[in-house]
Parts: C-alpha cells; sequence; structure tokens
C-alpha cells in the first residue's frame, strides 16, 4: 500500500528517479525501492508504516528531499549489477582448454548422479524386486572418491600455491 500511496506522489510532484524505483518495486528493485521507502520515512520523521497517515503534501516534500539520495542508491544498485555480471562474465570466458574447468561441474554432475543412483535408485530397486540388485560401488568407496574430488575441487589452488611458495625459497 505504501509504494502504491508514494508512486502516485511522485508522479504528481516529478520526482522521476523514485517514481522509476517504485515502480519495479516488485522486480530485482525490491530492496532498493523498500531503501528508497525508509529514506523518505526518514525525512517524514515517522516510521514507515505511519507514512500513509501523513498529510500529502508533507509526503511530497519528503520525496523531493529523497530524491538526490535516491538517485544516489540508484547508482549504487546499478553499478552493483555491473559488477555482478562483469564476474560472472569472467567466470564463463575462462582461458585455456576446457578440461582445465570442465572437470569440475562434470565431476558435480556425476557425484550427484552417483549419490541419486545411492540412496534412492538402488533401495528402491531393492524394494520392488524379489532379489536385491548387486551395487557396482559401496557407500565406503563413494564416500572416498567424493572427499577426494571435494578436496581437490575446494583445495586444488590452496595446494598450488602452497607448493608453488615452496618452490620458491
Amino acid at each position: 500500500m505504501i509504494p502504491a500511496i508514494l508512486l502516485d506522489l511522485a508522479g504528481t510532484v516529478a520526482v522521476p528517479v523514485i517514481k522509476s524505483i517504485f515502480a519495479d518495486r516488485f522486480g530485482d528493485g525490491g530492496k532498493l525501492a523498500g531503501d528508497v521507502i525508509d529514506v523518505v520515512a526518514g525525512k517524514l520523521g515517522v516510521p514507515v508504516d505511519q507514512i500513509q497517515d501523513q498529510p500529502p503534501d508533507k509526503v511530497q516534500d519528503a520525496l523531493v528531499a529523497a530524491e538526490p539520495e535516491a538517485a544516489d542508491m540508484l547508482a549504487q544498485y546499478v553499478e552493483s549489477q555491473r559488477l555482478m555480471n562483469e564476474t560472472l562474465k569472467a567466470e564463463m570466458d575462462k582461458d585455456g582448454p576446457t578440461w582445465t574447468w570442465a572437470w569440475r561441474p562434470f565431476g558435480m554432475w556425476v557425484f550427484l548422479g552417483l549419490t541419486i543412483h545411492l540412496v534412492a535408485i538402488v533401495p528402491l530397486l531393492n524394494i520392488v524386486l524379489t532379489s536385491p540388485l548387486i551395487l557396482a560401488m559401496d557407500v565406503p568407496t563413494f564416500v572416498t572418491l567424493f572427499i577426494t574430488y571435494t578436496g581437490l575441487y575446494m583445495g586444488g589452488h590452496t595446494a598450488k600455491k602452497a607448493v608453488e611458495s615452496w618452490k620458491a625459497r
């Protein structure tokens, strides 16, 4: 209700940044809209839930006063989105041969499949079939392989740096 009231008033007072932030209230800018509502409430000197009880002219004055801060908040939000997009793009644009990075997601999918096989499929088939299935891999072997993979996945660069620093001595 509060964003709708503020959106109407923002449109009438011509504070375009605040109006665009409130118009995106239910999209990715939801947190941003909440932060701007907090700023408007601060300019009014009341809690957020009491904004609708204020006279419209006082709310309009608070909107005009909050416009510069909202513009700064929007600029920071856009910059954080840009940095996140660059980070994701850099993660996708790996240099070097495919095998140097593809083993990690491939291994995750293999272990996901093995986990589903060992935890769900084999027990279900053992219940349905009259004779139990013989596992191609027992659970202790699976756990050993999984711990080894996880150690390489999470500790590979740490070990690489340790070896490099040891060689540099």
